[in-house]
């Protein structure tokens, strides 16, 4: 068996296994640092006026733009052919795209390269929670999708903190091209060092050898409407256009908001949302779920809720005490950032069904789809009506969240409990 080639299999050596999980841990975080280039790069963009915050957002919001529809079909491909070999292809498309635009900074060069990116990087991401949510061993999987939730605020803050340190946000790109290609070469081996011990999937029990005749005639329309997945996917979208759009715009709305905040100083400050995002994530695993909440769609109600008083806070920016600012944005963080983890979660139940990689596509996609929101929306209206609007909106989104939260609760509570679905 070969992992470029074959589907449905797994590693059963725990400890390759984990060392593998290791790497695809840190290739995804620093995909997800060269997804934000142009975040990161912003506040220095706008300053130096290379481009307008109209121009930038439009560029970063295109590559969500291409990216989202092609999610779907991302997860129904990772599904069906080998996730590594899906990565790989990303890789190295989107490496070639970062070099050209670190040769050209022309607006139409960097939006051209920038949504090919996003096309060839289409199935990355549905690949990668097939390696961990399938491949790896099975005691271990609920373990490592904690474990991942902390890539791309892992890979969020590299991004801020190269930002800052670099002379020249051009080197972005230069960055991001090495980095990519040395990732897929990397890959490549660990496939041929793991290909003698992967073992085809076999079901573990005779209820499972039923259930594995059963899955794949469940019809995918069921599932969504069974699990409660149309409203999450109103969950999704709200929650990433409000926490994604405090973390890659904080450092450009605090640098225009306070005359002694330098986009440098933003970067740095931003560093420290995101890790308030990180310690979120830690609070959660380890003493709210499951242990205190058991139901993930009800955690994420209540962390929406409670989210609610720091948006209204942040209404207020430019005229409060930057100091307080900063609090509520981390405060944000801290309360939405953990929702990634508990959406993995509620992915891991589509597993049984053979339908993990679709799920996670299509909620991807959700969430690729408020990133692209967040910038084609955020950015002009900042630059036009001022960053109390913008804030004003995300407490609307931050309430309609917990709405659509609310409303999934009950058909998620019967689909899990339902042990006979889909009899």
């Amino acid at each position: 068996m070969n992992f470029l080639k074959d589907t449905n299999i797994h590693l059963e050596n725990r400890r390759e296994s984990r060392i593998f999980f290791a790497f695809i841990w840190i290739l995804y975080a620093l995909v997800y640092m060269t997804k934000n280039c142009f975040s990161g790069a912003l506040a220095d963009i706008v300053a130096e006026e290379a481009l307008t915050l109209t121009q930038a957002s439009i560029i970063s919001g295109s590559f969500y733009l291409v990216y989202t529809p092609l999610q779907i079909l991302g997860g129904v491909f990772a599904d069906k052919y080998s996730p590594e070999k899906l990565i790989t292809v990303g890789l190295l498309g989107s490496a070639a795209a970062n070099a050209v635009m670190f040769f050209s900074q022309n607006f139409f060069v960097l939006l051209i390269c920038w949504c090919f990116s996003a096309a060839i990087q289409f199935s990355l991401w549905p690949a990668v929670y097939k390696i961990i949510s399938s491949q790896l061993v099975r005691s271990d999987r609920t373990r490592m999708v904690f474990f991942m939730s902390f890539a791309s605020s892992g890979g969020l803050l590299i991004t801020y903190v190269v930002s800052a340190l670099i002379p020249r946000w051009e080197y972005n790109f230069a960055i991001s091209a090495a980095v990519l290609v040395a990732l897929a070469v990397v890959l490549l081996l660990f496939c041929r060092h793991l290909n003698p011990l992967i073992k085809k999937d076999r079901p573990e029990s005779a209820s499972e050898v039923a259930r594995d005749e059963k899955k794949h005639t469940v019809g995918l329309t069921r599932l969504l409407l069974a699990s409660g997945c149309i409203a999450m996917l109103g969950v999704v979208l709200l929650r990433q256009m409000v926490e994604n759009g405090t973390k890659t715009l904080s450092p450009t709305m605090l640098s225009q908001s306070y005359a002694s905040i330098s986009p440098m100083l933003g970067n740095l400050l931003n560093t420290l949302i995101i890790l308030a995002g990180i310690a979120g994530t830690v609070i959660l695993r380890f003493i709210v779920f499951p242990r205190i909440i058991k139901n993930e769609i009800l955690c994420i109600l209540i962390l929406s809720a409670l989210t609610l008083p720091f948006t209204v806070l942040l209404r207020f920016v430019g005229t409060l005490p930057p100091f307080l600012i900063v609090i509520a944005l981390m405060a944000v963080s801290l309360l939405l950032t953990p929702t990634h983890l508990l959406t993995q979660h509620y992915n891991l139940h589509f597993t049984k069904y053979g339908m993990n990689g679709t799920v996670a596509g299509i909620l991807n996609a959700a969430a690729s789809l408020g990133i692209v929101l967040q910038f084609f929306i955020f950015g002009p209206l900042a630059e036009s009506f001022g960053w109390p609007t913008v804030t004003a909106i995300w407490i609307g989104m931050v309430a309609l969240t917990a709405l659509c939260a609310a409303l999934a609760l009950r058909p998620f509570r019967r689909f899990t409990e339902n042990e006979s679905f889909p009899e």
